[in-house]
């Protein structure tokens, strides 16, 4: 029964990102769709608009991940590859915040949660760029989210707008925040 839960689970969140990246198309930045720059990275970049991130989260029990997509003109005002030791140093300045996930997001302190693993990266396709940020965190006591601070917005200048993917134990549900409205209501959500 937990094997098809965990089954069911995903499915639910690839039907839910499959949907986001068909609405995201509508309104896009094309981008030419080439071999990563990274070698150990064989994804292809999909088109994007500027202003508007991907963040996904799941929740296995008692752990917690979240994963953000996000233009690169968002995190650093360009998408071409960094050669100028400026954006070389804006590369590398944005990797080292994207790294830590205070940075990113905010959790009630009773939820009693510990980063277990923390990895931020930009791949780069032709003249598109993204960076992928994904966080991995314990809860002893899960049950106290109710909501979600997004510090992502005071983060980066250039972001707008995240449209947020959730998949938990208890639901599955799919939001847009922005600067303005920049926290989750999550009450309820999360379950052990």
């Amino acid at each position: 029964m937990i094997k098809k839960k965990k089954y069911i689970k995903f499915i639910l969140l690839a039907f839910i990102l499959l949907n986001v990246r068909a609405f995201a198309e509508d309104n896009h930045h094309e981008h030419e769709d080439k071999q990563s720059q990274k070698a150990s990275k064989n994804e292809s970049i999909k088109a994007h608009q500027h202003g508007v991130g991907i963040l996904n989260i799941a929740q296995e029990n008692n752990k917690l991940i979240f994963e953000f997509e996000l233009p690169g003109f968002d995190i650093v005002g360009f998408e071409y590859k960094a050669k100028k030791k400026e954006d070389i140093k804006k590369v590398k300045q944005a990797i080292k915040v994207l790294s830590d996930f205070s940075n990113m997001i905010s959790l009630p302190i009773n939820a009693k949660c510990e980063i277990s693993y923390s990895n931020a990266d930009l791949i780069i396709a032709g003249t598109h760029a993204e960076f992928f940020s994904k966080y991995i965190l314990n809860c002893t006591n899960i049950i106290e989210i109710n909501k979600i601070q997004i510090n992502y917005f005071n983060s980066f200048k250039n972001s707008k707008k995240l449209n947020v993917n959730l998949v938990t134990n208890n639901k599955q549900e799919a939001f847009s925040i922005d600067k303005l409205k920049d926290t989750l209501n999550v009450k309820g959500y999360f379950i052990k």
